[in-house]
């Protein structure tokens, strides 16, 4: 078998990678191969590119470098040397791609002032180009271009050039070469196919929750304003012994302002919703796959317009910040007037005593413990509750239900981030559920 010849396409941008392109060439030549450059093609009639576009069809491999310059650009809005390689990566031709390191030091004329394009092509290289490598100095370069290419055609041997007087003779080998060739690739094909189809034992883990609802009341909260000062003209004149000019203007001086009142108003409504809109927080965590989980853990965070808290958990209005009217005091003052006090002093030691006696259910409820599961846990952390569960079987579920509530606190688009591993799993798994109220 007569020694095979390889064209080997080089393509890059020219001034600022002169010494590197002659290396390279030079490489190419003491390997006795055929390299195939810009600076090669003669001048004639036809169009450049038509040129070009074939050099590149009859070559067997194609080296592509890149340093830190795009090129001038064709018709069709992007460099010469990303069109060429686009073909060859089109025409399915062997690539090696050397990408320079971006943080090289270079001096202005090697290196474009606006690097946008040219790192747009370095990003799609270094994502469609398997052989890809990094380079910083021109001895480096040659070096790996060097080792990638007799690596290249030691494990994918191309078409090549052979003498003419030697073709005839090894004509049989070669075409009996050239079948083995085509079934090699065809079988390699279909073991990645078939690679492709099989399923690994894994598991998969899947979380639903409850969403919460509304109905047409959910905005009926009635806000309180802020009341009128009062003056002595407003009055009655059967209560005028018990105000005085300093009740009513200490009474004028506690009113709250309209940011007091906001706030408060604000305050009550959330308690008006968190009372009326509070559900039981259920969230299923499932494994649909083909084996059992272990060590799961779930984030699941909630937006800032959903409430997540204690399924036992009271939630109290907020003391008002209106005073009480002197006119509603002096009114009780007037009714009760002539009372006995004592008698009023001894209903009042009775009805306190009622109200000391200690809620023996209460108390007892307060002294009971939750079982503890050594098998998962579940806690709450501001607006992210985590889950942990051990390991769970395929085709099983697990259900929590009993812990936490869920309340919306505003109309309009809420979220819930989910952020799932377990011991199979290589990355974490993110999803979002998005839903409006």
């Amino acid at each position: 078998m007569k020694p095979t010849k390889y064209q080997v396409f080089l393509s890059s941008t020219y001034s600022d990678l002169i010494e590197e392109r002659e290396s390279i060439i030079k490489a190419i030549l003491e390997m006795y191969h055929i390299p195939i450059g810009m600076e090669m093609f003669s001048a004639e009639d036809e169009d450049q590119w038509e040129i070009i576009r074939r050099t590149i069809e009859v070559s067997d491999y194609y080296i592509l470098v890149l340093g830190l310059r795009y090129g001038s650009k064709t018709s069709d809005g992007i460099s010469f040397t990303q069109k060429e390689y686009e073909y060859a990566l089109e025409k399915k031709i062997p690539i090696l791609a050397f990408v320079m390191n971006d943080l090289v030091s270079l001096s202005k004329d090697k290196r474009d002032d606006d690097l946008s394009d040219i790192n747009k092509f370095r990003k799609l290289v270094l994502t469609n180009s398997k052989m890809a490598q990094f380079w910083e100095t021109k001895d480096q370069l040659i070096k790996s271009v060097s080792i990638s290419l007799m690596k290249q055609i030691m494990q994918k041997p191309g078409i090549g050039w052979v003498r003419g007087d030697t073709a005839n003779a090894d004509e049989a080998l070669s075409k009996e070469l050239s079948i083995l060739s085509k079934e090699n690739r065809e079988l390699r094909e279909k073991i990645t196919e078939l690679e492709s189809k099989v399923s690994l034992k894994v598991p998969a883990i899947g979380v639903d929750i409850t969403l919460p609802t509304i109905d047409s009341n959910f905005d009926s909260y009635e806000k309180v304003t802020a009341p009128n000062e009062l003056s002595m003209s407003d009055v009655d004149s059967h209560l005028s012994e018990y105000i005085s000019e300093i009740d009513i203007e200490s009474y004028n001086n506690a009113i709250p302002s309209h940011i007091e009142i906001d706030e408060y108003n604000r305050k009550c409504e959330q308690v008006f919703k968190l009372k009326n809109y509070s559900n039981p927080l259920v969230i299923e965590i499932s494994n649909s796959g083909t084996t059992k989980a272990n060590n799961i853990f779930v984030d699941i965070e909630f937006s800032e317009g959903l409430s997540i808290h204690e399924i036992n958990e009271e939630h109290n209005e907020p003391e008002s910040p209106i005073p009480p009217s002197p006119i509603t005091h002096a009114q009780s003052e007037y009714i009760l007037k002539g009372a006995s006090l004592s008698r009023l002093h001894s209903q009042i030691e009775a009805v306190s005593k009622l109200t000391q006696i200690p809620p023996l259910i209460t108390t007892l409820n307060k002294t009971l413990i939750n079982p503890i599961n050594q098998k998962w846990w579940i806690k709450l952390d501001g607006q992210k509750i985590t889950v942990k569960v051990d390991n769970l079987l395929h085709t099983r579920q697990v259900t929590f239900d009993d812990k936490y509530m869920i309340a919306p606190l505003k109309k309009g688009k809420h979220k819930i981030d989910i952020r799932i591993i377990c011991e199979e799993y290589e990355e974490v798994e993110a999803k979002c559920i998005e839903f409006e109220i």
